[in-house]
């Protein structure tokens, strides 16, 4: 049920990873010399390596697809348990550390596909795709806080009462 802004956070938090799932997340574009262009394509699903526009290699990421996974599964639960704060905000904290280590394996998977990886061959929807990534960590953080924010609401209703 949605009733509450950080609902809506946590329910944006999963549209979010399921858009990095389907768009390229990192484009990255080498050209070579010998009139040669290598061509990297990483989100969280798949990595496309193509060489002159001919895909050369695909692979599934299932360490990825687990931890994203994993992440929707809590903000789905965080938002279903929107009676009990107290469970939800530690819920909340663990789709922040989920987000941190989905995060830093897709960085470190972009760092190991890409050998010479190098910010100025990234195109522009990269960037969009990182910020995004980068951008949920916000939207689980002020959810927090605004759950932690009502439970002090009700616990001064409570003493008033």
């Amino acid at each position: 049920m949605i009733q509450r802004l950080q609902s809506v956070y946590l329910f944006t938090i999963i549209l979010i990873l399921v858009l990095l799932c389907s768009m390229d997340t990192i484009h990255y574009i080498q050209l070579i010399p010998e009139g040669k262009s290598i061509e990297y394509k990483i989100n969280l699903f798949y990595f496309n390596y193509f060489e002159n526009g001919q895909l050369v290699e695909s692979k599934l990421q299932w360490g990825l697809i687990l931890l994203t996974s994993i992440t929707i599964g809590m903000c789905t639960m965080a938002i279903t348990l929107y009676k009990n704060r107290p469970k939800q905000i530690k819920i909340c904290w663990a789709v922040f550390t989920s987000l941190f280590f989905l995060t830093l394996a897709f960085l470190v998977k972009a760092m190991v596909y890409i050998p010479s990886f190098d910010s100025k061959n990234l195109l522009l929807p990269s960037l969009f795709g990182l910020s995004l990534l980068f951008f949920n960590f916000y939207l689980a953080v002020r959810s927090i806080t605004l759950i932690k924010k009502d439970e002090d609401l009700v616990k001064s209703a409570d003493r008033i009462r």
